[in-house]
């Protein structure tokens, strides 16, 4: 055996045990040194076993210290023997097992040791991508998806929270950096699915498995800390995929969520909210035997020195490097139409619905999880944006009306405070649940009866602006703004509807304490002002409108020059374009 191999396996298995931060330091940094001398199989056997040692001591094998351990081995290796980077031997391991660790690992909750693999991630990113193939105006992060994603499955099946928590932190990351999003559009501002397919299909494929393990994970009744996260990162990666999940249907048949009008399903056909209680009930158990009972990595982690041992680096380098790829593509052939169906949006927002208004369970954590589904839910509704100049506006818009009827029965119900069997929800959760029916709020919304007559709501939400939390009292106004935003102009120009959105008004402008209380309110007065469009004034509908607003403009113009002197800019903001907005009304 070369010297060198078991001078590297010697000084990494001292570097474990050692205690003292300082001869640590030395010893890793003589690994590095002799790294860029020994073979470069024996340097990527390092690489990887400390990649594994990291991800198994987690969970109930958590040992930080040898997870510091094996970050500070891959960095001195990146860093100091960064000609090995370059090649990754016949399974490209360099690409497929330690950057996509490194990624994740940025996340870690050891701040030390989220720096060591930033490290690793930076130096051996730009080494691995000199030396890729061309991939010009590719991000890295796209370049390694299959990879990335493959590491991201097994944090977020791992027993785990924390190993769950960075998951999802990484999810969410993608989705910012818009690499678990359409391709970029083209110049022109149209979306060129034909000009890359194979891009676009990459990230709908990886989005959809992403997604559908997401909501495996939301399915399951028992909640822990951060859970809150994979509602987050199931909505966001829903919403960067509604603007083509209806425009191009025919075009992108493999996209990760679809509008389809079936409130009992949640996957296309699957109509599983048909038999939600028996449905909870073996998923449950069958996710709490799996995820939560054992909760061990196999593997355990001993001091023994086997558990580095490098007589089978040839077995590891050098086996069939074909059968090697064809496992590690693994996901990337899991596709959509080999029987993982996409998720509906109805039925996505009628699930992260049902986990906000869910009172069952243990109170520890349910809170902070309730409250991070109905945001994660109202951040999906906000994004569903119909263009009026779209062909597809009138079916998008329709398909908003379908959801806002699934959801908002049992969301009025709980702001009303009419709903039994619970005891008085927390304002944090009611000011989350009239964001949520707001959000779902469509054009045209407030003819109907009950739930969606808008004087019934503008009422709800006027008694709402009484409520002793600040947080109620600001978005019961928003929530009445964006009603009147969107409301028939027919509903608009009765007398009833426009006072009792100056009385909502006037509610959120007597609050001297909390001044986005005030600012709500002037916000409500803009939308009810906007309405009447200075372009449209040959309109019939506009004239009719304004005329009905007209009577109770100097109230309006009062109230706007009353808070013009107010101590906070943002409300003396909004007032001065409330004031813009009606000063060329007769």
């Amino acid at each position: 055996t070369n010297p060198t191999v078991r001078l590297l396996r010697a000084i990494y298995f001292a570097s474990e045990k050692e205690r003292g931060a300082t001869a640590k330091d030395k010893m890793t940094h003589a690994l590095g040194s002799i790294s860029m001398i020994a073979p470069a199989k024996a340097v990527r056997i390092l690489a990887v076993k400390a990649c594994e040692r990291y991800c198994e001591a987690s969970g109930s094998n958590n040992n930080p210290s040898l997870r510091r351990a094996a970050a500070a081995t891959v960095r001195a290796i990146v860093v100091r023997a960064s000609n090995h980077l370059k090649d990754g031997g016949p399974k490209d391991v360099w690409r497929k097992k330690v950057l996509p660790i490194a990624f994740l690992g940025r996340k870690d909750d050891d701040a030390k040791v989220a720096a060591l693999w930033n490290d690793v991630w930076d130096e051996g990113g730009t080494a691995v991508g000199l030396s890729g193939e061309d991939t010009f105006g590719v991000m890295l992060q796209e370049q390694l998806l299959p990879y990335l994603a493959n590491a991201m499955l097994s944090a977020l099946r791992s027993p785990s929270w924390s190993n769950r928590r960075e998951a999802c932190a990484v999810i969410i990351e993608l989705v910012e950096a818009n690499i678990l999003s359409p391709a970029p559009r083209s110049t022109s501002g149209t979306q060129k699915i034909a000009e890359e397919p194979e891009r676009f299909k990459q990230r709908a494929k990886v989005s959809s498995i992403l997604l559908n393990e997401c909501l495996k994970i939301i399915r399951r009744s028992r909640i822990w800390e951060g859970k809150g996260d994979v509602c987050s990162a199931a909505s966001q990666i829903s919403a960067k995929w509604t603007g083509v999940a209806e425009s191009h249907l025919n075009a992108c048949s493999f996209a990760p969520i679809v509008f389809r009008a079936d409130v009992e399903s949640l996957f296309e056909g699957d109509k599983w909210f048909k038999g939600v209680e028996q449905s909870h009930t073996d998923v449950d158990e069958a996710g709490d035997s799996e995820y939560e009972q054992h909760d061990e990595v196999p593997g355990q982690i001993t001091d023994d020195d086997a558990a580095l041992d490098m007589s089978g680096e040839q077995e590891f380098d050098e086996d069939d490097a074909e059968q090697q790829n064809s496992s590690d593509n693994e996901l990337v052939e899991t596709d959509v139409e080999y029987g993982m169906p996409p998720v509906t949006l109805v039925g996505l927002c009628r699930i992260l619905a049902e986990q906000g208004l869910r009172s069952g369970g243990s109170r520890e954590g349910r809170l902070p999880y309730r409250v991070a589904a109905f945001s994660a839910l109202s951040a999906l509704l906000k994004s569903v944006v119909p263009d009026e100049s779209s062909e597809q506006y009138n079916s998008i818009v329709e398909h908003q009306s379908y959801v806002y009827t699934a959801i908002a029965p049992s969301l009025f119900t709980f702001v009303s405070g009419e709903s039994s069997g619970e005891e008085k929800p927390a304002p944090v959760l009611v000011a989350r649940a009239m964001e949520c029916l707001a959000s779902a709020m469509y054009d045209e919304v407030g003819t109907g009866s009950e739930f969606n007559d808008a004087l019934v709501l503008l009422k709800l939400f006027s008694l709402s602006s009484t409520q002793p939390a600040w947080t109620v009292r600001q978005t019961a106004a928003l929530a009445a703004s964006s009603l009147i935003a969107k409301t028939s102009s027919s509903v608009l120009r009765r007398n009833d509807t426009i006072l009792t959105v100056l009385e909502c008004s006037s509610q959120a402008l007597k609050d001297k304490k909390f001044w986005k209380v005030r600012a709500a309110g002037l916000e409500l007065l803009l939308s009810l002002v906007r309405r009447v469009k200075q372009r449209g004034r040959t309109d019939p509908d506009n004239q009719l409108v304004m005329e009905a607003i007209l009577p109770y403009k100097e109230k309006i113009v009062g109230i706007a020059r009353r808070s013009l002197s107010d101590n906070e800019s943002q409300v003396t903001a909004a007032a001065s374009k409330l004031t813009v907005a009606m000063n060329w009304w007769p």
